[in-house]
């Protein structure tokens, strides 16, 4: 059966889903690979972001776009409101300056959403949104990358994103990404919080691959990357005001060829942020304020529970009495027997029964899962020993400080990759 067109899958999506017509004078180039989607919300300072990617780029030779997406609501503070103004007027100056025949800077300004979804999942789909429509009116599928306004890029970051698509049919990745640890533009306590929060985020996807499951991916909305086509049909980013990147990211694992990106990297900003009630803004933001103890992690116990049930899966032993009991506190046998009739009816072979399985028991269900754990029965604990736990089980020698912990942890996401 013959693939559909770039320009009908786009169509469709357009259809099926709710869209804002946004008007752009200018008309893409025929030679547009890559757009990279920004949403900038009460910013003070986009000049380094802009710098690494104007000014600090090796030679490519293919166009790209830089949509900024300012915005805020309806009911918008003043403050806030003159801020978004100077900051667009700012970029509109900046794109007059120094556009040119490679990379092209479209600032767009949304001040009228509705208070009830504005948001960064909406600012960051109205961008997206844009970036597909210009790739249909140039009927190629180009690739459509997710950054923050706090984010700098490495100097290669454009030719290995798309060196990296053009030589796999990969049609999504996340991105490689390393927190500053040290500097002179925060203070030292961001860049010592910054460590623990990083490695928390390592050890987290990493125990997930050891405990079996294949959707151990980092989920952060300045880094990662997809087709047009990917976009259009896992149905476009969703409007959620926080946690948006996680939940549209999972969607790309489940529904497309998803791959990392380890040979460029991004550099998200450890500052403070009050913007969304959680991510990496907040976590530091809590610390600052003994809210929340960035020296704990998930306990290891939960994901040997999780390690013992995979297995038991992947064996073909699905009675639930069997069951590690802290999985039968949170998953009823009900629920286990509704999902696993319906797994058994639609698979004749254990493959596509344990693909259908982690279809369901996504990474969404194990972040539920494990919340319940860490609520109920192992409370989170020391982050630099439960890390040694994982890496000696990964085959690595304990590491005698968070620092070295991280940097091995870095390593193995980029040997993965």
């Amino acid at each position: 059966m013959a693939q559909k067109s770039i320009v009908s899958v786009i169509d469709q999506y357009f259809k099926r889903f709710p869209h804002r017509k946004i008007e752009i004078e200018s008309e893409p180039s025929s030679d547009l690979r890559i757009s990279v989607v920004i949403p900038v919300y009460n910013e003070d300072d986009l000049t380094p972001t802009l710098t690494s990617l104007f000014f600090n780029q090796n030679e490519f030779s293919f166009k790209v776009e830089i949509i900024i997406l300012i915005n805020n609501s309806i009911e918008e503070k003043l403050s806030i409101i003159d801020n978004n103004i100077s900051t667009y007027n700012y970029l509109l100056l900046f794109a007059k300056k120094y556009n040119n025949n490679n990379i092209t800077l479209l600032p767009i300004y949304i001040n009228d959403l509705p208070i009830k979804h504005a948001g960064v999942g909406w600012a960051r789909k109205l961008g997206m949104d844009l970036a597909l429509k210009r790739f249909a009116k140039i009927a190629y599928n180009g690739i459509i990358v997710g950054l923050d306004a706090d984010t700098v890029v490495a100097e290669n970051y454009f030719s290995e994103i798309a060196s990296f698509f053009s030589d796999s049919d990969t049609q999504a990745a996340s991105i490689h990404f390393e927190h500053p640890t040290k500097g002179t533009v925060l203070d030292n306590f961001n860049y010592e919080q910054i460590k623990y929060y990083e490695t928390h985020l390592r050890y987290y996807k990493n125990i997930l691959t050891y405990a079996g499951l294949p959707y151990s991916y980092h989920t952060i909305g300045s880094a990662f990357a997809l087709t047009a086509k990917a976009y259009a049909r896992q149905g476009g980013m969703n409007r959620r005001k926080a946690g948006e990147d996680f939940y549209f990211i999972n969607k790309l694992i489940k529904g497309e060829n998803f791959g990392e990106i380890t040979n460029t990297m991004v550099f998200p900003s450890p500052r403070t942020s009050n913007r969304v009630p959680f991510g990496t803004g907040k976590a530091i933001l809590e610390a600052l304020k003994n809210h929340k103890d960035l020296t704990l992690t998930y306990d290891f116990k939960t994901f040997e529970t999780i390690k013992q049930w995979i297995n038991l899966i992947k064996n073909e032993k699905y009675e639930y009495r069997n069951f590690p009991i802290l999985i039968r506190e949170f998953l009823t046998f009900k629920e286990w027997e509704l999902h696993h009739e319906l797994f058994l009816k639609n698979s004749s072979k254990n493959n596509k029964y344990i693909r259908m399985f982690f279809l369901k028991f996504d990474a969404f269900w194990m972040l539920k899962f494990t919340h319940f754990s860490r609520d109920s029965t192992h409370e989170n604990s020391c982050l630099k020993s439960n890390t040694n736990l994982l890496l000696e089980q990964l085959g690595y020698s304990k590491q005698q400080s968070l620092e070295k912990q991280l940097d091995l942890l870095r390593t193995i996401d980029k040997k993965r990759g």
